[in-house]
């Protein structure tokens, strides 16, 4: 069997190990690309010295050769100079007091040295004819030929020790524009001591950077190593040309360490990177340990609602069941009863029953508003019907108290508008009762206005005023909490279960719009309602307000009057309905009708009845959709696949929104709720008989 991560308890542990690796992986990568950083800061470094480095040999070697090539220009000039010992004394001296690092300044005629400063310790090769030493021989032909200054060396001196040697040689000129054109005299030389000459630009140089020189005699990088360790090749120097009077040194440089040194702030990334690794994995181990735990709470807390809303579905079937059957029967009874304590009994008990409708209602709506399972309907209709209707449902209340009712609508406002017009009836009746319950005298104001309008919505806002007793200002948002009442004296006095105004403001808010209110103690409160609602760019029009209200009342009272009228004599109706009380009042009521009535007790009966035999006809089906056995739901729907074109009529308890789809969905024409009204269930009826088969929702 697969491990289910999601809801392993090794989920938080293998989640934190796999973020480990791929932090440290993450830590190594930044780790590798500071290495690669640094070793190329450090070739930088490196190339910035030995570029340093070469630019001081060649400032240091060419300030001697400045010497030689200035010797060479007067003896060249004076030849006659050349055995002079008084004249040379004197323009050495000068040259030596410029530069450091001479040893000596010869002067020679052919190869034989004549003249040499300082005398002292340089005796020695006076006479000496250089080209009769084998180790300079080349040196001396290559300068002789050449007519360029050469660097040789480091050569071992005569004197002792070693230097470079930078001779010239010279000729004669004879005019100004033939230098070196005419008979060669002899050369000049300058002789350099090695170590001070090296570190002259060698000096200071940094501790971690190794350096050599090679290119004796100026045979750059075809010479001898002659500074420096030969293994430096190894370590992959850089090399940079240095170069010089008739040839060049090669400069190799490279750090102590090697290329591969590792940087300490890689070694701290790799610290703090482990360290940081192990923080967050953990942290995300404990983050999917808490998701979990979410996830189970939420889990739990679903089912709960789940079951809640399952518990109140039945509960609402089971106290609508009975009201059904209380207010019923006491409607039918009161037809019978003129007059007298019982006929004012009678009444007390239908206004009770409707009361406690609402009361279910309110809580079943409250339910749904916690489980946010409020499903909005998005339907075409006329805001001037559903004020209409308000107007209606609540002037019983309003003429029982001597109230006035007033109502001003914007004549601005479009007859076609899209949202749902039950709930918005809802808030509205919702808003008008509480005015009728806090007001003992005067009047009550209800105004439709046009708010914010758009090419596709626009704002509908209803303000109910009235001229009660007020709200203490320290209880305006109270009153939005549910089952809130503004005081203990008031709860006695007027009653109710404070979840009307809870119920307006979330409809309210689902609908696009707000509720708020406004009030002064004694005297009176305005509450202010707004939806927003979408509207066709072809349904702007101006409308007559009291000309559509009366046009609304005619055909309205047309309808009742048609089938009030109306008799279902010779209908054959089927009542599916497992409640014998509610069997009773609704064969009562359509017998009452005419009708020829049929009674099942659940849908496995309906099911046999009607396919069993071709004699068991029905012009339309009552169908019951909580019943043991086999429920109303799967009933119609097994009806449906067999064929059955026949009318079927939910009836339910249930006044879920989710419960009434079901019963569309599942082939049901359309519903009624419970308790029944006698009226709309003979129109229903006859309205679907005329209507045949086809699927209207009501």
């Amino acid at each position: 069997m697969p491990l289910k991560l999601s809801n392993s308890k090794y989920a938080p542990w293998l989640g934190g190990i796999f973020v480990f690796f791929i932090s440290v992986s993450a830590v190594r990568l930044m780790g590798s690309f500071e290495e690669r950083r640094h070793q190329q800061q450090i070739r930088s470094e490196v190339l910035q010295e030995m570029s340093v480095i070469r630019a001081k040999a060649e400032s240091a070697v060419n300030a001697r050769m400045a010497l030689t090539m200035g010797l060479k220009a007067f003896a060249s000039a004076n030849p006659e100079l050349i055995n002079d010992q008084q004249w040379f004394a004197k323009i050495a001296a000068s040259m030596t007091k410029t530069s450091s690092a001479i040893r000596n300044i010869a002067l020679m005629e052919n190869t034989t040295v004549k003249n040499v400063w300082p005398c002292e310790g340089n005796k020695s090769v006076l006479g000496v004819d250089l080209a009769q030493i084998p180790a300079q021989r080349a040196a001396i032909l290559e300068t002789i030929r050449s007519r360029q200054p050469i660097l040789a060396g480091p050569v071992e001196l005569i004197q002792g020790g070693q230097g470079f040697v930078n001779r010239i040689a010279i000729y004669e000129t004879e005019t100004a524009d033939q230098a070196d054109q005419g008979e060669f005299l002899g050369m000049t030389a300058v002789v350099i001591d090695k170590e001070p000459l090296l570190q002259e630009f060698l000096s200071n140089l940094p501790r971690n950077l190794e350096v050599a020189l090679r290119g004796k005699d100026g045979r750059g990088e075809r010479g001898d190593f002659f500074f420096g360790n030969p293994d430096i090749l190894k370590q992959d120097p850089i090399q940079l040309t240095i170069v010089l009077p008739g040839g060049t040194w090669q400069l190799l440089g490279a750090p102590r360490t090697g290329w591969n040194a590792t940087s300490p702030l890689a070694l701290r990334i790799g610290i703090l990177g482990c360290l940081f690794s192990l923080a967050f994995a953990g942290l995300f181990g404990g983050l999917i340990a808490a998701i979990m735990s979410s996830r189970s709470a939420l889990h739990l807390a679903k089912e709960a609602s789940e079951a809640k809303s399952q518990f109140l579905g039945r509960m609402s079937h089971e106290i609508r069941t009975p009201l059904a059957a209380i207010s019923g029967f006491s409607k039918e009874l009161r037809t019978f009863v003129q007059g007298g304590r019982a006929a004012e009994f009678l009444d007390i008990i239908s206004k009770n029953c409707e009361h406690l409708t609402w009361i279910v209602g309110d809580i079943l709506d409250v339910t749904r508003i916690e489980a946010q399972r409020i499903n909005l309907r998005h339907v075409l209709f006329n805001p001037y019907e559903i004020v209409k209707d308000v107007q209606l449902t609540i002037q019983h209340q309003v003429d029982e108290k001597n109230l006035l009712l007033n109502v001003q609508v914007d004549q601005r406002i479009p007859q076609n508008l899209y949202s749902d017009p039950t709930r918005l009836k809802q808030v509205l009746v919702n808003l008008v009762q509480n005015a009728v319950k806090f007001t003992e005298t005067g009047s009550i104001h209800i105004a439709v206005e046009l708010g914010r309008c758009g090419d596709k919505e626009v704002e509908l806002i209803f303000r109910v005023k009235d001229s009660g007793i007020g709200i203490d200002p320290k209880y305006l948002e109270c009153i939005f909490e549910p089952f809130c009442q503004v005081d203990s004296a008031s709860n006695r006095r007027h009653g109710g279960t404070g979840l009307g105004l809870v119920i307006s403001r979330n409809l309210c808010r689902l609908m696009g719009g707000e509720i708020s209110v406004s009030s002064k103690p004694g005297l009176g409160s305005e509450f202010t309602a707004s939806i927003v609602a979408e509207v066709k760019i072809d349904n702007w029009r101006k409308i007559n307000m009291k000309a559509t209200a009366l046009k609304q009342l005619e055909n309205h009272a047309k309808v009742t009057k048609k089938h009030q009228h109306q008799t279902l004599a010779g209908v054959k109706v089927l009542l599916v309905e497992d409640g014998p009380d509610n069997q009773k009042l609704i064969r009562y009521i359509l017998q009452g009708h005419g009708a020829e009535v049929s009674t099942l007790n659940n849908g496995q009966e309906a099911i046999d009845w009607l396919t069993n035999s071709a004699e068991n006809q029905a012009d339309i089906i009552l169908m019951d959709m909580q019943m043991p056995i086999v429920d109303g739901y799967e009933a119609t729907q097994w009806l449906r696949k067999f064929g059955l074109k026949t009318p079927i009529l939910a009836l339910t308890a249930h006044a879920l929104a989710e419960d009434i789809d079901r019963c569309i969905e599942a082939g049901c024409n359309r519903y009624a709720t419970k308790p029944i009204d006698r009226e709309q269930l003979v129109s229903d009826i006859c309205e679907l008989i005329e209507e045949g088969s086809s699927v209207v929702t009501h």
